[in-house]
This record gives C-alpha cells, structure tokens and sequence, in this order.
C-alpha cells in the first residue's frame, strides 16, 4: 500500500462555523486547512500530524471534537513522558538528558554538531557529525522550555539554538546545552505574531527570519526578537505564498523560500524585495512536488528537500540546475518524505526523513555516506524527525 494515498475528512462545528481538514497520512501532513476567521481559501500544506495538539488554541473547539482527531487521525499516538516530571502549573517541566555532560561542547558554533527536531516525540536532540548521541531536550507544555508542536531550528554563531513551536505560535532561544534564554511570539496575524510559524534561519547580523504558513508571509526580527519587517500574501505571484516553509540565506544575506503548494523558491534581499523564483510542479530535473526544506553551501549552491519526488535536488543561486539524487525507498541513498537537510562546512549534506525515521548523510555530490536513527522514543530514535541543523 506505498503508492496508496488516504485522505480523511473532518467536518467540526467550530463556533457555530465549519472547520474543514483534508488529512494526508503519506505526508503525514494534512493539505487542506479552512478558518473562517482567517480565509483560508487556498489549501496549504504540512499541517502537524498530531490534530489534537496543533489545534489546541481554538477555544470552540470541544473534548468531543478533540477525542474524535485523536481516535481518526493517530489513535495509538501518546506523547512521551519518561524524561519529564509535572509542576503545580500542570505544564511538563523539560529534564535534560545526554550521555555524558563532557560529551557536549560548551557552546560556540562551527563545532559540527547535528540537531534535530522530532515533533512528535516533543523535543530536540543533539548528536555530534557521525550520528552520536549528545544530549536532548524538550517536553510538552507552553512554559518557558517548553513545546507544543517544535518545529523549525536554526544555530547562531554563539552556538545557540533557536526552536519554531508552531502550537504554542513563538520562538524560544537555548544555549547549546538546551538551557532557555528568550522566547517570543503570539497567536495572530499581526506584527510578531504567528498562526503557524514553521522555520527560523539567521543572517550574518544575527537577525531572524520566520515563515508562517498561515500568515503567508515570512517576519524578520532582530537578536532579541524583536519584529523588524514582514513580506508576502496569499497567492501565485512573485513574492507571494501558498504555503511558505523552508528558509536559507547565502553568502549575501539573500532570502530563499520554499512554497511548498506553489511548488517553487523564491529569492529576496534582507529586506523582503523580491529578486527571483524557479520550480514547476513536476518530476523532471528542476522540477519540485511538495519541497520542503533547503539549505545554502559556502558556494551559495542551493539544496531543496524535493520531497513529492523522494529526491534532493541541487541548483546555483540563480535557480540553475545543477543534480539531483534519491529514490523512494528504505535503503542507503534512498529517501521517504525527505522533510529537511542541512550543508555543513565540508558541504555534506544532512537529510531527515518522516518515514524513515532516520538521518542519512551524503556528501556534496549527493554519494551516501552514513546513516542513523530508528523509529521510537529513546536516544537516537525518531517518531517524526522534521527538521535538522548543523552547527
């Protein structure tokens, strides 16, 4: 049943209106998402797996409404609670856990070390660049430390890690040991406010760059979180989205989006101005089907997770073809609904797979390396890795 695609649809009254999810299990994603509040006439996708949680800020919407996404959609789903105790305020308190505390760097960037975000087992994990386990943190709940869905993570040159919580609609800052430092954010769809932020990428100057998938627009703030600039609107035009996810930057401090239902990138300078786009729906070379995440090497070579065509595809920085590789499948050089990658220094590419649960490594020419992960909840186990960074 690989090449078979079920789609649930959920009809909820959600105060007095409708809620409409066309729910796609393939991508684990669903591609439909409609709120009155906000006109979501045009399907976007990547809409977190677990309904329940994703959803939890709407009010109107009922026990009975939530027991039935959670029997429908992930029945036998439940989030993992052997690292985590509970405080008076019935969040779940993070408990870090690694192999050993000398194991991990003491902070600082460029050191080669992977981070990858698992949202459905709640947290982040760190490993060092042949797939060892360092340390991980992360539980449920919405106080500092805190995920509801964590989603996108980017490094700063410091070493810190900044994690999207696209339920809980903010960003939070940790040192490289995951201790919180900063969060912020809020649900709306005004200046610094998100309804489903989903990636986070930094410039040069230590500015941040957040895409929202149900704002259609991508929001810069500077090394404190405070709101700078916006750009974009629903849409098929330059500049616009139909679902904003993955973000890189070059050399220059260059924007690159992915538009995954547009099935194209765009390219912007740093303050939003629209330079380029390339991509077609399609399986040929250049072509994209559903991208998600990108990243950028030290020669502003461009690799986007293709993730509809189970490939990574590589281009220049003026949206050239330049390879591709993969292949559906479980093997070696192989990939199922490859989500995110990450270029390190020596231009080896890092590739999460949902369906695979794993990491796999290839290097610049796209030549299988090595690989790591399983599917679970203990160190070095994935339920849903999403997105990956490299220090």
């Amino acid at each position: 049943m690989t090449n078979l695609i079920l789609l649930f649809f959920l009809i909820f009254s959600v105060g007095g209106s409708l809620l409409l999810i066309n729910y796609d299990p393939i991508f684990a994603q669903s591609t439909d998402f409609q709120m009155p509040s906000l006109s979501f006439d045009i399907p976007y996708s990547d809409m977190p797996s677990n309904m329940q949680d994703s959803l939890s800020e709407l009010d109107e919407i009922n026990d009975d409404v939530d027991s039935q996404v959670n029997e429908i959609i992930k029945p036998t789903f439940q989030n993992p609670v052997e690292k985590s105790v509970t405080n008076d305020n019935d969040d779940i308190s993070p408990v870090l856990d690694s192999t050993s505390p000398s194991t991990a760097d003491g902070g600082g960037g460029g050191s080669g070390e992977v981070y990858v975000v698992d949202y459905e087992n709640i947290r982040v994990q760190k490993f060092d660049s042949q797939g060892n386990f360092i340390l991980k943190w992360g539980a449920k709940g919405k106080a500092d430390g805190l995920f509801g869905v964590p989603h996108g993570i980017d490094v700063d040159k410091e070493g810190n890690v900044y994690v999207v919580d696209m339920d809980n609609n903010s960003v939070q800052k940790f040192d490289s040991q995951g201790n919180f430092l900063l969060k912020w954010g809020s649900m709306g769809t005004g200046d610094g406010q998100f309804m489903h932020p989903h990636t986070i990428v930094l410039d040069s100057k230590g500015n941040s760059y957040v895409s929202d998938m149900a704002n259609f627009n991508v929001q810069k703030f500077d090394s404190e979180g405070n709101f700078l600039l916006k750009w974009g609107s629903m849409g098929t035009g330059d500049g616009q989205f139909n679902a904003p996810e993955g973000l890189a930057i070059d050399s220059f401090d260059n924007i690159y989006v992915t538009d995954t239902d547009n099935n194209n990138v765009q390219k912007f300078d740093s303050q939003g101005n629209f330079l380029l786009k390339w991509g077609t729906i399609g399986s040929k070379e250049g072509q994209l089907k559903k991208p998600a995440g990108l990243d950028i090497d030290k020669n502003d070579n461009i690799y986007v997770a293709d993730a509809g065509n189970s490939r990574i595809q590589k281009f220049d920085s003026n949206g050239e073809f330049l390879s591709t590789w993969g292949s559906k499948g479980p093997g070696n050089g192989q990939l199922a609904s490859p989500h995110d990658l990450a270029v390190d220094s020596q231009g080896n590419v890092y590739v999460v797979e949902q369906l695979n649960f794993r990491v796999q490594k290839f290097d610049s020419n796209g030549e299988f390396l090595s690989t790591w992960g399983s599917k679970g909840s203990n160190n070095d186990q994935f339920l849903d890795p999403h997105s990956i960074v490299v220090s």
